[in-house]
Parts: structure tokens; sequence; C-alpha cells
């Protein structure tokens, strides 16, 4: 059966356009133009945190992620710290997001997941403690699209480092519009404004919460997303994006 798929319907990566084994959505050369970050970033203005701080800042956080960061981090009372495994603006990694969004394409979902992974690891926190939560999508829109991408980036993710992964405790109460036809920063905060709710608070009070998405751009759905599960009692907060703008 792949092998009459592959000669009616070769699969290419998504860049280039050059043949792939099925199941790869990108050519070897392709993912290795992909730059990865190397720290945590501010997720009000997203100035980097230094590099050897992250972890460091993670573990001494204590009750609040408030409590354990430098003073001179800036915006200190932010909700979460944001990480990103790349940056939209590259052209590989941009390609892979606009294909497993918007032309469903499942398998860009793996390379997105391994940069997520790698970058995550290069970080050095103890994730021990913590559970996964993929940003979820209205029902309509995922029964469009026929899966979640934020759950296919984060169920490799929570294999690979041994945590639970939470996928339907936080739920969205309203379709909004999707974020990539909203310009603007206030107009995306709007758009996105109280849409998430915890269904089952007692899975999210007094724990230590990654929520996972494929994109950050304005940063709007990771905060409406931590607002959530702040207001049932989580406690320190990182939210990672496979990519940022």
């Amino acid at each position: 059966m792949n092998f009459l798929l592959d000669l009616l319907f070769p699969p290419r990566c998504v860049h280039c356009n050059t043949y792939t084994p099925r199941g790869s959505a990108a050519c070897e050369t392709c993912l290795g133009d992909v730059s990865l970050n190397q720290t945590l970033f501010c997720a009000a203005c997203r100035a980097r945190l230094p590099a050897d701080l992250s972890a460091k800042t993670l573990v001494a956080a204590g009750a609040s992620v408030k409590a354990g960061l430098p003073k001179k981090i800036c915006h200190q009372d932010s909700l979460y710290l944001l990480g990103a495994a790349g940056n939209y603006e590259n052209a590989v990694l941009r390609d892979l997001v606009h294909n497993l969004k918007f032309r469903y394409i499942r398998d860009a979902a793996k390379p997105l997941g391994d940069f997520l992974i790698r970058y995550a690891g290069s970080l050095h926190i103890p994730f021990e403690n913590y559970s996964v939560i993929p940003i979820p999508l209205s029902k309509e829109r995922e029964r469009t699209r026929g899966f979640n991408q934020s759950r296919l980036i984060a169920e490799p993710f929570a294999r690979h480092f041994g945590i639970p992964l939470v996928a339907n405790a936080l739920y969205r109460t309203k379709n909004t519009r999707p974020q990539s036809e909203v310009h603007g920063v206030e107009e995306r905060h709007a758009n996105v404004s109280s849409c998430f709710a915890v269904r089952a608070p007692e899975l999210v009070e007094k724990k230590n919460i990654i929520l996972i998405d494929d994109v950050a751009t304005s940063g709007a759905t990771f905060l409406e997303a931590a607002m959530a599960l702040k207001q049932v009692g989580a406690r320190k907060i990182i939210a990672l994006a496979a990519a940022k703008a």
C-alpha cells in the first residue's frame, strides 16, 4: 500500500520540494538549516533570559515564577516564562508550521516536536515535577482539521521527558477566529479574551504546568491560557512553542 502511495503521490519536502521518505515532511538538508534557541524568554517583552540562569531561575521559583526571578530580569509579574525552539522567520520552520496547520499534513508535527525536545533538553530544566497541557482548539476547528496540532507536538514531548500529558484539563469556551487572521497585538488579545477554562481543577491546582503550542506570536493565547490555569491554583507555568514570531 505504501509502495503505491509513494508511486502515485511521492512525499516531498515542504520547503525545497525534493523527494523524502514516507513519513518525513522535510528533508535532512532543510531540517539542518533550522537554528535552535538557547534560552528562555520574557513572556512580556521577549527579552532573553541569561542561558546560565534559565534552569536556576525555575528551580528557585518555588510557588511562583515571580518569586524565583532575579531582580535584573524584566517583567517579574509575568504569569509564565516563554520558550521557543526556533524563530518563525526561519523559512523551513515556517513552512512546517504552515503545512501542519493549513494543509493538514500531520507528518510536519514530528520535526516540530523533535525541535522542541532538543531545545528544551538544552535548557536543563527539571521537568519531572511538571504536567504537559497542549493549547486546545475549539471543537469546531478540531473537527474541521481532524486533529489538534499542539497535541501532536505535545505527545512526543511528554513521552520523551517522562511527564504526564493532561490533554483535556483546559478547553475553549468559544470558537474564536484563528489568530493568523487577526492583525495587531490589541486585536489578537481581544480575539482570545476569556476563551479558556479549566475542566478539572484538581488536575491543575498546585501543579507546575508546561503549555505547548505550535507558534507564539503576540503571546495572547499563552497569556489567556495561563490566566485560566492560575485562577484554579496552578503554580509555575512554562509556555513552549515550536516557533516564535
